[in-house]
């Protein structure tokens, strides 16, 4: 194997590749990016069983051949070389050859065969849609999927589609997030499969690279395709039935808040709150909202935000300010609606514009 490619072409991808590596020890040849020249690309794969990660790439290929490195070295060693540099590979034995300009480097290998393979998948469903798209609705979702792995159905994004449109929703035991796009066909199939966080916050960041995006799944298995990348994963074979059933309650009162400065008046409060719970609440009455810190040992704080839109009664609602403001930072309008029934119930968080909202669970204290 020889062949030589510029610096920015292939430092990218092998970051890329590095996110699909395993960091666990487990077994080295995880650790390994796999590297094959063909005749007419360079090929570079990397898996931690659970996911994988395969891109193509022109270079100027003296030789054929395949091996696999150290992903994490070799992207330290790439990173470090000047910017434009010309980087020649070569496999000689059992060493795989850097050179850059002064820069020499041999890399350990470990032999192609022991590398694990990515199961091709036979897609039983396919969607094709622009990559801003599903991008959004990752990110609007991502980050409350859950880390607790003892209910694994809560540790991935929903994707449901259903007629022409797909949603994408994920939950915690605090919070739910949902978001929806339409499709300009409508689809005949309906399905909904659980995607692990790990691999849709990888595929977020890819989606970059190309206008379209194609998802392909048979309900075991899901691949994502982005120009000449694909990822590879299983997917989760437990799934939330009706994670958006709440958004559908009937929520009698409502009140028009400005986004930025709800959370700057929620950061500040925030700071004097306890640790522990990080408790918050909020004081609608009439035209007026008191936001005040639940007072603890170090004291307590409010401050009030004027002239908001309140329909209903004086209500007061207390939340982990935390989770809050994790909503209220990937809200992206200039106003968003909150949804009330009453103290001890959850409230809704809908944006002034965007096909997205949020659910967010009360904190119970019978007093404050």
């Amino acid at each position: 194997m020889q062949f030589s490619i510029i610096k920015e072409k292939i430092l990218p991808l092998i970051q890329h590749a590095n996110n699909f590596t395993s960091t666990k020890g487990i077994n080295t040849i995880l650790e390994n990016i796999l590297i094959q020249s063909t005749n007419e690309e360079i090929i570079l794969k990397a898996s931690n069983t659970h996911m994988g990660f395969s891109a193509k790439l022109d270079a100027n290929i003296e030789e054929s051949g395949i091996t696999t490195v150290s992903c994490k070295k070799l992207n330290d060693i790439i990173k470090e070389l000047p910017n434009a540099s010309v980087i020649n590979f070569k496999l000689n034995g059992g060493k795989l050859q850097l050179k850059s300009g002064k820069s020499q480097f041999s890399l350990s290998t470990i032999e192609p065969e022991f590398f694990p393979t990515m199961t091709y998948i036979t897609p039983e469903y396919h969607i094709k849609m622009k990559s801003n798209e599903l991008q959004t609705l990752l990110k609007k979702t991502n980050f409350c999927i859950s880390n607790d792995p003892s209910k694994i159905e809560y540790t991935g994004a929903h994707f449901r589609v259903f007629g022409n449109q797909l949603e994408v929703g994920s939950a915690d035991f605090q919070r739910i997030a949902i978001a929806n796009t339409e499709f300009d066909e409508e689809f005949s199939d309906e399905f909904t499969i659980n995607i692990p966080k790990k691999t849709a916050v990888e595929v977020t960041k890819l989606l970059d690279l190309d206008e379209y995006v194609e998802v392909e799944t048979d309900k075991k298995q899901i691949q994502f395709k982005i120009d000449n990348i694909t990822v590879y994963s299983k997917l989760i074979e437990k799934f939330i039935r009706n994670i958006g059933s709440l958004f559908h309650t009937k929520y009698p009162y409502f009140a028009k808040i400005p986004t930025r400065e709800f959370e700057e008046v929620v950061r500040r409060i925030s700071t004097i709150t306890s640790e522990i719970s990080r408790g918050i609440a909020l004081s609608f009455n009439e035209n007026m909202l008191n936001i005040y810190s639940l007072e603890t040992e170090y004291g307590q704080g409010n401050e009030v935000i004027e002239d908001i839109d309140f329909n209903g009664e004086s209500l007061d609602i207390i939340f982990n300010s935390k989770l809050l403001l994790d909503i209220v930072n990937h809200i992206d309008s200039d106003f968003f609606t909150i949804k009330l029934i009453g103290r001890k119930n959850p409230a809704i968080f809908v944006p002034e514009n965007g096909n997205y909202q949020y659910l967010l669970v009360a904190i119970t204290i019978e007093r404050y």
